[in-house]
């Protein structure tokens, strides 16, 4: 915090290429307290914020729920399940498993209420005594974006919630109701799924990435060959996806592959993190390092991208309505509720520096924000007051505000997805390169050298309009076979 680093920079070409890593060091060491505080600190958070986020996990991890799944027939179910009702074809069992939902975390809220507030007051002491003026400039520098760009973006989505709103209205539409409840928002709208066989979904998936590159479509071959897919679902396999670097330029991908086209997206969304790990295996391992949440998701959000167009060119209307449900509904969730869980967590943080908050103020909290997003586009009236209960991210002790990384993620994809579309050769001359840099430079910064202005809306409206245009064929879908 003390060194003099511009003068190591500019003097030193090992210094030079790590730049960042070094400027970064020095704004974290002169955001430090003594080192007998910060040692303390270390020690108290053990019984601390640690504890209190603990405490969250273990609670909400053994809740069982009883519902009456059949008439007669009341089972308790852990709360995954229950929530894994709100995708339910049957409305009533959605409502209902809504309902029991709420009841649960009610019961429950008095402890979840204090796990979060000793998390936030962890947070926001923490900070204050460290020189941050407040946490979410702490949460800004550990992302490696600025208050300018996370501004555009958030003023870019705002003017895009009407958008989504018409996608909400839709949806009601072709579930034959009058509006959408919180519990219907996971609702399938149609049961035209198109069966995706393995061989057939990387067949598929080794020509769309052939249309970008030879060395894109080589990396998927690769990755077949030398076996790096963990790819079939079997007893005692953990759910979920990852990708993981692993030696100098390889990776392993996790994954339960479903014969459906989200089995495929998800393969196309792991093999991007792959194709990331391969444009930046020769640069040094600090810079490999350094690569934020932010930007991690770049070329997974572009590979899956490249993917759902394609499927979308070539299915019927049927296929075409339930792939771009499954894009649209993500995109809400990552644009919609992610602006909701923002607007929450700064009022909890805006609240949290003078007292602390009942489970009722964080509910009303909660219900405001999602409102804001929302609108009219689900009942004002069946919104889910608990959500703070919901979401581990909010107790998380090493990253406050943990949400909007992923907003920015998908963003920045779609923005060079519609940078690519404008001008595929010179985006294909460069793409690679951005890649191989994210760990070079902050965001706004390594954007700018590729001639993106990240600081400017009309970025974040060229990749909301990627979604728009997805909206608009969801809507013509949905009217036109409501007319039939």
């Amino acid at each position: 915090g003390t060194l003099d680093v511009e003068s190591c920079i500019s003097a030193s070409q090992i210094c030079q290429d790590h730049a960042m890593f070094l400027r970064k060091a020095k704004v974290s060491a002169q955001h430090l307290m003594e080192p007998a505080q910060e040692d303390i600190a270390a020690e108290l958070t053990l019984s601390g914020g640690l504890a209190w986020s603990r405490l969250h996990d273990d609670l909400t991890s053994q809740i069982e729920v009883p519902f009456e799944r059949e008439p007669g027939n009341v089972e308790s179910l852990p709360m995954s399940e229950i929530r894994n009702l709100a995708m339910d074809p049957d409305r009533d069992v959605r409502r209902r498993a809504y309902e029991a939902e709420l009841a649960a975390w009610q019961q429950w809220s008095t402890p979840i209420a204090a796990s979060l507030n000793g998390v936030k007051g962890e947070h926001t002491t923490l900070a204050e005594r460290r020189g941050w003026k407040e946490v979410l400039d702490q949460a800004l520098f550990q992302n490696n974006i600025d208050r300018r760009t996370l501004d555009a973006m958030f003023s870019a989505a705002r003017k895009a919630y009407p958008d989504f709103r018409r996608y909400f209205k839709a949806k009601a539409r072709a579930l034959g109701i009058d509006s959408l409840a919180w519990y219907d928002l996971f609702a399938p709208v149609s049961t035209a799924e198109t069966t995706w066989n393995w061989n057939e979904s990387v067949e598929f998936l080794l020509t769309q990435y052939g249309t970008f590159s030879p060395r894109m479509r080589g990396l998927a071959e690769r990755s077949l060959s030398e076996k790096w897919i963990d790819a079939g679902p079997r007893p005692g396999k953990v759910g979920g996806a990852f990708c993981y670097p692993v030696g100098h330029d390889a990776s392993r991908v996790l994954m339960n592959f479903t014969p459906a086209y989200d089995g495929v997206s998800t393969l196309a969304h792991e093999l991007g993190h792959a194709y990331h790990n391969l444009a930046i295996a020769e640069r040094p391992v600090l810079q490999k390092n350094e690569t934020p949440m932010t930007l991690a998701e770049t070329a997974s959000t572009f590979c899956e991208t490249i993917l759902r167009k394609a499927a979308i060119a070539k299915g019927s209307p049927e296929e075409v309505l339930s792939i771009l449900e499954v894009g649209i509904q993500d995109a809400a969730q990552t644009v919609v509720d992610i602006s909701s869980r923002f607007l929450f967590e700064q009022a909890v943080f805006e609240r949290r520096k003078r007292q602390e908050l009942s489970a009722k103020e964080f509910g009303e909290l909660m219900v405001q924000a999602q409102r804001d997003t929302y609108g009219d586009g689900i009942d004002a009236e069946a919104l889910h007051p608990y959500m703070w209960a919901v979401k581990g991210h909010y107790y998380s002790v090493t990253d406050a505000y943990y949400n909007y990384p992923y907003m920015f993620g998908l963003l920045f994809g779609l923005g060079l997805y519609a940078q690519y579309e404008k001008d595929p050769d010179a985006f294909r001359a460069s793409y690679d390169e951005l890649l191989a840099s994210t760990g070079e430079a902050d965001a706004a910064t390594l954007a700018a050298r590729f001639g993106f202005d990240i600081q400017s809306e009309a970025f974040w409206t060229g990749s909301l309009d990627v979604i728009r245009e997805d909206i608009e064929e969801f809507v013509q879908l949905v009217d036109s076979v409501s007319d039939q």
